[in-house]
């Protein structure tokens, strides 16, 4: 996409503004996850525009391959000696850093009510949530609306965590932006550059905690510290002693007085909620968008903001399932030129901390559903009848007859990526462009496929589900075990057992599978026959044979891509074992083998 430069005023980017900044020499997008978000564009003294480029002004650009362009507001320009300035703009969201929110304190709110009081101050924005637990929430002193949204200590984001979307105007509060994408991104098919970061410079041996108050009666405050003074941090990367001197104090109501015990117990469960104690890696790749290439086009391996891919790398050891915290995305080019990546099971163990939190706090609202279902009701209203714009395609036989109409978010089908399709067989929405997958649909046998129904009442003769369980996911009925929990409230004991089983379900989903060579892994002189086994480990436990031969595809990579196809398609799945002949390697070749769910076809590593 080329950029489009607009006036600092201006509110509807439909039209052309000023003018497209056809002579853009580079132009770059920066997201980070719950964090920054900007762009930088360079442009020649020369260009036609450049004399109408000035601080405040406004560039359209897009930032991912899957959302619409974005509004991003000029706030610095430099002018370097070699005739290319570069220009630096923040998303337009960033305008609500300087619209001030007054003191104000409610006991018991809704999020999307919060959040539309926030955002009064500026017309030009509206707010949308898929929270609807209601807590209270206060503002102590005059701040930012953007401060009150995220960033400072009691803002919405601190409460209900979560993470935003910022679309134009929208603020979108997301409980998961992201999905679970099945995309992998490898060595020897679409990896083009990867570096993995380990930084130990947040690990540490021992906590100082300490918290201040002030006594009742008291002149002056009191500092409470431990009588051991640090708690122990289990590390075996550090050889040296590294303490963390940490202020409790705001876990604290203010007017109680703080003990010994009630400090070691907030620093225990801190050491405990975050991994502080060993170094979190974080892997920063870039990678061939295959999905863009014809012959991939059934691949549709399309990443955001906040989505979760694996990335493996044979040769250097590198294999992780990790959420993606940052992406820099080329407007120009229109693919990403790289994507950050954090450990999963670091944002596990945020996401454990973050729902202790949250069940700790849990009360039953009689008005929590109808709160729900007007807020769905709403966001939908406002979707319809917003006219944001779509393109309408009608599909006819050769004679003529219409058989298909089709609402597109892009002029061209193979440029689309939100598609509305409807013909015969029934209705459809796919955020992956003409050929689906179609994962909200309505099919003409009478099935209905979405992530999320929300109903006022429903009425059926028979439901087939997995988990009952409520909106806040304190009770519910597990119908393949036949596990029945039902609370009105969760205790801080309750909440270590969810944890507890959370790690231990996730403990029981690592997966390693080995390769071995019955004749080494070296042949010389074209003298090639050995046979290559596959062992799947879990833990330490060796789990081959309980598993399908289904489940085992081998992949061959060498330098002739045509017969990879033709040796990768006869050996996809069926054997635990292959044998390797001279007939196998032209010059040289490498074997992969993967274990998949037969079902899914999706890789369980």
């Amino acid at each position: 996409m080329i950029p489009v430069l607009y006036a600092p005023g201006t509110t509807d980017f439909s039209t052309f503004g000023i003018g497209t900044l056809t002579d853009t020499v580079s132009c770059e997008v920066t997201e980070e996850r719950n964090g920054l978000f900007e762009c930088l564009l360079k442009y020649p003294v020369t260009g036609q525009h450049y004399g109408r480029i000035a601080k405040e002004c406004i560039i359209k650009a897009k930032p991912n391959d899957t959302a619409k362009p974005q509004a991003f507001r000029i706030y610095r320009i430099t002018k370097p000696l070699n005739g290319i300035v570069s220009i630096y703009g923040q998303h337009i969201s960033y305008d609500l850093a300087n619209v001030p929110v007054m003191p104000f304190a409610t006991e018991s709110r809704s999020p999307q009510l919060i959040l539309s009081q926030l955002l009064a101050g500026d017309s030009r924005f509206t707010g949308w949530t898929d929270y609807s637990e209601s807590k209270p929430f206060s503002v102590t002193q005059p701040k930012s609306v953007r401060a009150c949204l995220g960033g400072s200590e009691g803002s919405m984001l601190s409460k209900w965590h979560g993470e935003y979307e910022w679309d134009n105007f929208t603020v979108k509060f997301h409980t998961h932006r992201g999905v679970s994408t099945g995309v992998v991104i490898e060595y020897g098919k679409n990896l083009t550059a990867l570096e993995q970061d380990e930084d130990n410079s947040g690990v540490y041996t021992q906590l100082l905690p300490y918290a201040v108050f002030t006594a009742e009666g008291a002149e002056g405050e009191t500092v409470v510290t431990l009588p051991e003074e640090t708690l122990p941090i289990v590390s075996s990367e550090m050889v040296r002693e590294k303490t963390l001197i940490m202020d409790f104090t705001d876990r604290f109501d203010g007017s109680m007085a703080i003990t010994e015990e009630m400090l070691r117990a907030a620093a225990n469960y801190y050491i405990r909620d975050n991994p502080l104690g060993a170094t979190v890696p974080t892997v920063k790749v870039s990678f061939e968008p295959l999905w863009k290439q014809p012959e991939y086009a059934s691949l549709l391996e399309r990443v955001s903001l906040c989505d979760t891919v694996t990335i493996r790398h044979s040769a250097l050891g590198v294999s992780v399932s990790a959420m993606v915290v940052q992406t820099v995305y080329d407007c120009l080019a229109e693919r990403y030129t790289s994507i950050t990546l954090d450990s999963e099971k670091s944002c596990m163990i945020t996401t454990i901390s973050e729902v202790q939190n949250s069940v700790s706090k849990v009360q039953t609202t009689v008005g929590r559903f109808p709160k729900l279902l007007q807020t769905a009701i709403g966001n939908a209203t406002s979707l319809i009848t917003g006219q944001s714009g779509g393109y309408v395609v009608l599909h006819g036989d050769e004679n003529g007859q219409p058989y298909e109409l089709l609402i597109l978010d892009a002029p061209n089908i193979n440029d689309a990526v939100n598609v509305w399709r409807w013909n015969v067989g029934g209705l459809g929405f796919s955020h992956n462009g003409y050929n689906g997958p179609y994962e909200t649909a309505i099919t003409a046998d009478g099935q209905i496929v979405a992530d999320f129904i929300t109903s006022g009442s429903l009425v059926a003769n028979i439901i087939k589900a997995g988990v009952i369980q409520s909106q806040d996911g304190s009770s519910y009925w597990d119908l393949e075990t036949g596990e029945v929990v039902l609370r009105a409230y969760a205790t801080s004991k309750e909440v270590t057992e969810v944890s507890d089983r959370v790690t231990e379900i996730e403990e029981q989903k690592m997966y390693r599978l080995v390769i071995t060579s019955s004749n080494g892994n070296i042949f010389k002189n074209g003298n090639i026959a050995t046979t290559l086994s596959a062992e799947v480990y879990s833990w330490d436990e060796n789990i081959t044979d309980s598993l399908d031969p289904n489940q085992f595809v081998w992949t061959r990579v060498s330098e002739d891509a045509d017969s990879d196809k033709l040796w990768n398609a006869a050996h996809y799945g069926g054997a635990k074992k292959i044998y390797i002949t001279t007939e196998d390697v032209n010059v040289r070749a490498t074997f992969f083998c993967d274990l998949i769910d037969t079902a899914t076809r999706q890789s369980l590593l």
